[in-house]
């Protein structure tokens, strides 16, 4: 059961949501050595991994197969859902499908080669390694198992994919057609289920989830077909449902054709000691990624134009894009009464996704949300690191590292959407890494004094052993972007329902990263407002024309936006620094008993080092997909425009770290 908060709104599971996954992994290593001289060697191998994928105990394991999808346009019908069970399943396995579903090759040969080289002109005094190889990786993670947020009928988030048919039902108000329409939205996102309403049954704490049951679930795929637009009702088809605004099945899984990740590391590194106690060393590291998993949405709608007009032999084919549906002005009945007529005298549609999103897509019945992990991801990081330690004497040890690097990717780190804009267009994404740090110094310092007085006595047990110990490190902050979800950008993809990807919103035309940033690191931006770390007039919206895209925007319809090319983490946050010292003594009280005492102070100055500002703008405040006609669109076009200025743009509400902490410890070792 989920609930929110004090609202009589809940979801009672049946089903078996458990899970018994396993998956094999074998692998083999052959290396040798090659000594060519006393100064050189080289060092060759290969390795062999298979990281089978996942298997479920009772083969409770469903992907997607668009090949097995089909629609029958005469009918607006489904004749098969493309659903497809797990071979070793008992009770519905669909033929020739394995254990795994996956089709993609599970195993790769992996080469290595390394090569050492120490010169003899420098008296075993510097030492020259490299390096490269490539190294596999699993990529069916479970967390890739797990739906994104979606304008879908079952649960997001990690493990979603427990809790969806045709192994789980949902229940829940919304699920009982006379409750449906009584159905209220608080914050208009939270649904409230009805109470007190004539002739409905009360959803309370003592029925939450209705009077009665639906049906368990059976486990056939077939079943997924209860929850698609409208497919039960006699007569009544896929498209008619969506007409009116019925709700979408939304699902992600992994891909069967995806192979193995894998990453080639290469390193070039030179070791230089010039005398015995100081030791130089420069080198490169490089990484680069192959086969990242990325969550695509397979069923994003397509461009209708007049031109391409989509799914064109079904009873109601698509001939405009749009994710608003425009009003007539003064008109109040219901939108889909007052909705602007199309050029071709149609009325323009409210789908369940917004606007005909819904009509637009590839397959029909489905969320324009619907995610599948997908190995098609590339990254890369490159780095100079360079360390100077001056080692122990004298009682000193003194080292210092600095990394010059930059990493790239069109993902980072794993996620239930996609970092970047177009998510059919992966490489439009491809910019720095959420983690990547392009300068990094580090410092480190020991010094122990030296013993005053022997050991043994009670002035060398007070005065010897005290040592001072630190570090610092300075580095640069992280990149980031602006995305609006609200619509801003993306609408004729995902209306105001976009939960799957991060919208850039784009710089304004003579704008760039640099002077979109103003001087402030927007730490004070909630007292001043004037201080935020970004100009919100260097920020624009990807307006499309009416007649846009070869007549795809319909005429009347001046709201529709498009994604950005790239301009993804192209800001960054400010320096961050950070300052620990430590003073200890260390008592010996028995040759076998130490007492040890430290005094610790952590970021010494006490400097805060911020996160990022908040990157997300709500440029459609309350996710209004429902424009008036003639309405201004953005607020330089005149007063009561749809979309409403960019706040908070670069505002800082958190830190990095902690502020200065001071501790004192006391310690027997022994």
């Amino acid at each position: 059961m989920t609930t929110n908060d004090d609202f009589t709104t809940t979801k009672f599971l049946q089903g078996n949501a458990n899970r018994y996954l396993r998956a094999g992994q074998s692998g083999a290593y052959l290396q040798d050595k090659f000594q060519f001289r006393s100064n050189l060697s080289l060092t060759a191998g290969l390795r062999w991994d298979w990281d089978g994928g996942l298997t479920e105990k009772y083969g409770r394991i469903y992907n997607f197969d668009p090949s097995r999808y089909s629609y029958d346009d005469a009918t607006d019908t489904l004749t098969s859902n493309g659903i497809i069970i797990a071979g070793n399943n008992k009770l519905f396995p669909t033929k020739g499908v394995s254990n795994t579903t996956l089709t993609g090759r599970q195993w790769g040969f992996a080469p290595r080669l390394g090569v050492a080289w120490s010169p003899k002109k420098f008296n075993d005094k510097l030492v020259v390694r490299a390096g490269t190889g490539i190294y596999y990786d699993r990529g069916e993670l479970f967390s890739y198992l797990s739906p994104g947020f979606a304008e879908g009928v079952i649960n997001g988030g990690p493990f979603g994919v427990n809790q969806t048919p045709p192994y789980v039902n949902a229940q829940s108000c919304g699920n009982d057609p006379a409750a449906a329409p009584y159905i209220t939205y608080y914050l208009d996102y939270i649904p409230t289920c009805p109470s007190g309403v004539a002739g409905v049954p009360n959803y309370n704490l003592s029925s939450p989830w209705g009077p009665t049951l639906g049906p368990a679930p059976t486990g056939n795929p077939m079943d997924v077909n209860n929850y698609l637009p409208y497919t039960t009702a006699p007569g009544v088809g896929i498209q008619a449902g969506i007409l009116d605004g019925e709700q979408l099945f939304s699902f992600a899984t992994y891909n069967r054709a995806n192979k193995l990740p894998y990453t080639i590391n290469d390193t070039l590194d030179f070791q230089w000691q010039p005398r015995n106690d100081l030791a130089i060393e420069i080198g490169y590291v490089g990484n680069f990624g192959r086969h990242g998993v990325i969550p695509i949405p397979f069923n994003q709608p397509g461009i209708a134009s007049p031109s391409n007009i989509l799914h064109p032999n079904s009873q109601n084919p698509q001939s405009y894009t749009y994710g608003y549906t425009v009003q007539t002005p003064g008109c109040t009945v219901s939108p889909y009464t007052c909705a602007i007529n199309l050029p071709n005298g149609q009325q323009m549609a409210v789908n369940y996704e917004g606007g005909n999103v819904d009509l637009r897509v590839p397959y029909l019945g489905y969320s324009a949300e619907s995610e599948s992990y997908t190995a098609a991801g590339v990254s890369a990081y490159n780095a100079l690191q360079t360390h100077i330690e001056k080692r122990m004497s004298h009682g000193l040890q003194l080292g210092f590292s600095y990394t010059y690097s930059h990493a790239l990717d069109e993902q980072s780190g794993m996620g239930l959407f996609f970092n970047g804009n177009n998510p059919l267009n992966l490489r439009s994404a491809y910019g720095s890494s959420d983690f990547d740090r392009t300068h990094v110094f580090n410092f480190s310092y020991n010094y122990e004094l030296p013993k005053f007085f022997p050991g043994s006595t009670l002035k060398g047990k007070l005065a010897n052993g005290w040592g001072l110990y630190g570090s610092s490190v300075f580095q640069s902050g992280q990149p980031y972007s602006v995305i609006d979800y609200t619509g801003a950008v993306g609408s004729i993809f995902y209306s105001v329902y976009d939960g799957i990807t991060n919208p850039v919103v784009p710089l304004a035309p003579g704008c760039t990263a640099k002077s979109a940033r103003t001087s402030y690191s927007g730490a004070n931006a909630y007292y001043n407002p004037n201080q935020t770390a970004l100009n919100p007039a260097c920020f624009t919206l990807p307006l499309l024309d009416q007649n846009a895209l070869g007549g795809a925007i319909p005429t009347g319809d001046t709201f529709e936006t498009n994604f950005t090319n790239g301009q993804r983490n192209i800001f960054r946050q400010t320096w961050q620094r950070r300052v620990d010292i430590s003073l200890a003594k260390v008592t010996p009280l028995t040759e076998r008993v130490v007492l040890k005492y430290s005094f610790d102070v952590f970021n010494v100055t006490n400097t805060a080092s911020f996160d990022v500002p908040i990157d997300d703008v709500s440029q459609n405040q309350f996710y209004n997909q429902f424009p008036v006609f003639g309405q201004p669109a953005l607020p330089s076009q005149g007063a009561g425009s749809f979309y409403n200025p960019p706040a908070s743009l670069g505002a800082v509400n958190k830190t990095i770290g902690s502020p200065r902490q001071i501790q004192m410890t006391l310690r027997v070792n022994f």
